[in-house]
């Protein structure tokens, strides 16, 4: 795991809720969890069987989006794609239950690819000629992939959310590969009450998790005039490009985890209790 000044942790959370736990190794610890509901009880359950108290705070909702027509087209021409690239498990999930509507069977001799194990997970059981990324869990990963070297007039397929990084797709084009984005859901800030992380910044001990840029804009937001206690916390990030994100936004104690993995996170976090 690195941190701001060169060391590696993994990613914790805190949320309205809190939930304490019995003694253990992060029994002194406050961690913030900021992913999506339906993505944080593994990591939720695991610092509580560590004795951390959880604040679960999602910072991001995520809207499915109307399939219109020029994403219909899209769909009906999986066929003509030598590869399809799933980015997020949002994306393998929503797209997977899209294109099984007009699929019953998937195109043969197609390669589908999922960004990290929690993609691959989503995606495990459809059937699917399926190859998971399993370090470092961002897209880049895949562009060291031999089947995706040389790509002159293959299309490619990248199922995402609204928006999103260019450079999986640039790097592809640049290969000679014709790339089409379906785009499946929007990220937009929950109402929630943040009273129990106003609270929290008041005290001792508290450690942030985020694990998207956006994710960390909206808790910016949501802390209003906090946000100055919000950036002395330690903060742990999932990825090298979202802790310099973090830096160039304030935060001071910037910790990367290997991997959004709650191991990882709770590895993370652990070390961060260590040094204090």
């Amino acid at each position: 795991m690195i941190a701001a000044g060169g060391r590696r942790h993994p990613d914790a959370a805190l949320s309205p809720g809190a939930a304490v736990t019995p003694a253990g190794p992060l029994s002194e610890a406050v961690v913030l969890v900021t992913r999506p509901r339906d993505q944080a009880e593994a990591l939720t359950d695991s610092l509580q069987q560590a004795g951390a108290r959880v604040i679960e705070l999602p910072t991001l909702d995520i809207e499915p989006l109307e399939i219109g027509s020029r994403q219909r087209a899209l769909v009906l021409d999986l066929d003509q794609y030598a590869h399809v690239i799933c980015v997020s498990p949002n994306a393998a999930r929503l797209g997977l239950e899209v294109l099984a509507d007009y699929w019953p069977q998937w195109p043969v001799q197609q390669q589908w690819a999922a960004v990290g194990p929690a993609t691959g997970a989503a995606m495990s059981g459809w059937g699917l000629n399926l190859k998971v990324a399993q370090q470092g869990a961002t897209s880049e990963t895949l562009l060291d992939w031999p089947e995706l070297q040389h790509l002159t007039d293959q299309r490619v397929l990248i199922l995402r959310g609204e928006g999103g990084r260019e450079t999986l797709a640039e790097t592809l084009r640049r290969r000679g590969a014709r790339v089409d984005y379906l785009e499946l859901y929007r990220r937009i800030k929950p109402s929630a009450d943040v009273t129990p992380l106003l609270q929290a910044l008041q005290q001792q001990g508290l450690i942030l998790t985020v694990t998207s840029g956006d994710g960390l804009r909206n808790l910016m937001a949501m802390v209003g005039e906090a946000v100055a206690q919000l950036q002395q916390c330690p903060l742990v990030v999932v990825s090298a490009r979202l802790a310099q994100f973090a830096r160039e936004q304030g935060f001071l104690d910037v910790w990367q985890a290997n991997s959004p993995a709650a191991s990882d996170m709770i590895q993370a976090i652990t070390a961060i209790q260590q040094r204090e």
